[in-house]
C-alpha cells in the first residue's frame, strides 16, 4: 500500500459523490481541511497518512465498504507514472542518483499512452507562460535518463531553484544554450554546474 494510492482512493470516493476532498471531510464530520492536498506532505517533505478513523468515517459517510476502498487503493490495471504540477518541480530531492523520480512529493497518474516508458514522469503546466506551444493542463512526459541532443525540448531545474523549459541550441561540457519554446529567441546561457537536473520532454499529453 502506497501513500499516494490511499489519498488517490479518497479523492476518487469524493469525486464519485460529486464532492471535493474538503466536501468529503465535512460530510464525514471531520475538519474541512483534513483531506486537503496541503495536509498530505509535511513541510519537511515527509508523507502524511490519513488516520484509520478518518478513513472509516469517510467510507461510512460515502456509503463505501472496505472492499471497494481496497480496490480503489490497488488502483487501475494500467501503468502509472510519477506526477507533479510544474511549480512543484522546484522542490529539492525529487530524484535519486540515477535520475529517477524518488520522493514522497510525487503523485501518480495513469500513463497516457499505449507503452509506458521506464523512468519517465509527468509535469503539468499550470499557467500561460508557455503558450501557444504548451497550455495550462498539458502534461509534459519527460525523462532524466533520455539522451539529449540539439533540437530537443527539455525541462530543467537550476541549483537556485528555477525551472526552465526550452529547446537545446548547443551543449558543451561547461555550458548549455537554450532557445525559447514560444518564439525561438536565445535564452541566457546556463553553466552546466548550475543545473540541478535536466530532462528531455519526450512527448506531451494534451
Amino acid at each position: 500500500m502506497q501513500h499516494g494510492d490511499v489519498w488517490r482512493a479518497l479523492d476518487e470516493i469524493a469525486t464519485r459523490k460529486g464532492l471535493t476532498p474538503s466536501g468529503l471531510a465535512k460530510l464525514a464530520g471531520l475538519d474541512a481541511t483534513a483531506f486537503n492536498k496541503s495536509k498530505r506532505v509535511s513541510k519537511g517533505g515527509r508523507p502524511r497518512w490519513p488516520s484509520t478513523e478518518s478513513i472509516a468515517r469517510a467510507l461510512e459517510a460515502a456509503n463505501v465498504d472496505y472492499t471497494e476502498f481496497a480496490s480503489l487503493v490497488a488502483g487501475p490495471s494500467c501503468p502509472t507514472i510519477p506526477f507533479l504540477e510544474l511549480p512543484d518541480a522546484t522542490r529539492s530531492g525529487l530524484f535519486n542518483d540515477l535520475g529517477l523520480p524518488d520522493a514522497p512529493a510525487w503523485d501518480a497518474i495513469e500513463f497516457p499512452g499505449p507503452n509506458r516508458i521506464e523512468g519517465c514522469f509527468a509535469l503539468e503546466v499550470t499557467d500561460r507562460d508557455l503558450e501557444p506551444i504548451y497550455r495550462a493542463g498539458d502534461r509534459l512526459i519527460s525523462s532524466c535518463q533520455a539522451d539529449i541532443r540539439s533540437g530537443d525540448r527539455v525541462v530543467l531545474k537550476t541549483t537556485k531553484g528555477q525551472i526552465c523549459i526550452g529547446v537545446v541550441a548547443r551543449q558543451t561540457a561547461k555550458r548549455l544554450d537554450l532557445n525559447s519554446i514560444a518564439d525561438g529567441r536565445a535564452l541566457p546561457a546556463i553553466n552546466v554546474e548550475e543545473i540541478d537536473w535536466m530532462a528531455r520532454i519526450i512527448w506531451v499529453s494534451q
